[in-house]
C-alpha cells in the first residue's frame, strides 16, 4: 500500500505555499488600483501553485516550477529592459548598467520607506529582492523533491 505525504507537510510545499500566497497578497495590496500587466499572469500561476499544493495535486511540483519560471521570466525581462535602456544597447556597458539598476533599487526602497512607510517598503523589498531568489530556490527544491512513499512489505 502506497501513501504519499501531503505537500503541505514538507519543506518544499510549505515554502511554495507561503511564497506564492504572500506574493499574491502583497501584489494585490502594493499595486492597487493600478496593476501592471505582468502582475496578472504571475499572480495567476501563483494562485495555481497554491491550489495545487493545498489540494495535493499530483502535479503540484510542476505548478510550483511553472509559477517560479513565469516569475523569473518576467523579472529577467523587466531587468533587461531597464538595463538595455540605460546602456544604450551597447554590450560593453551592460555590466555597469546592471549594477546601476540594482543600486537604484535600493534608492527606490529607501524612497518607498520615506514616502509610503515601512509596510510599502517591505512589500517592495519582498517583490524585488526576496521573490526572485525565492523563485529560483523553489525551482530547485521542487525539481529535486521526491514523492515520499511508504510501502508496506509485501508477502
Amino acid at each position: 500500500m502506497e501513501t504519499a505525504q501531503h505537500p503541505a507537510k514538507n519543506a518544499t510545499g510549505v515554502a511554495a505555499l507561503a511564497a506564492w500566497a504572500l506574493y499574491v497578497l502583497l501584489a494585490a495590496i502594493f499595486y492597487y488600483p493600478d496593476y501592471p500587466a505582468s502582475v496578472w499572469p504571475i499572480a495567476g500561476v501563483g494562485i495555481l501553485a497554491c491550489l495545487a499544493v493545498a489540494f495535493n495535486s499530483a502535479y503540484w511540483r510542476l505548478a510550483v516550477i511553472l509559477a517560479s519560471c513565469v516569475y523569473v521570466g518576467f523579472y529577467v525581462t523587466r531587468v533587461m529592459r531597464m538595463v538595455v535602456l540605460t546602456s544604450g544597447f551597447e554590450i560593453s556597458l551592460l555590466p555597469s548598467a546592471l549594477s546601476l539598476y540594482f543600486k537604484s533599487l535600493w534608492i527606490v526602497t529607501v524612497v518607498m520607506l520615506q514616502e509610503k512607510g515601512i509596510a510599502a517598503s517591505l512589500m517592495h523589498g519582498y517583490i524585488e529582492y526576496v521573490m526572485p531568489v525565492l523563485s529560483l530556490v523553489l525551482i530547485v527544491l521542487a525539481w529535486k523533491s521526491r514523492r515520499r512513499v511508504s510501502a508496506e512489505p509485501t508477502r
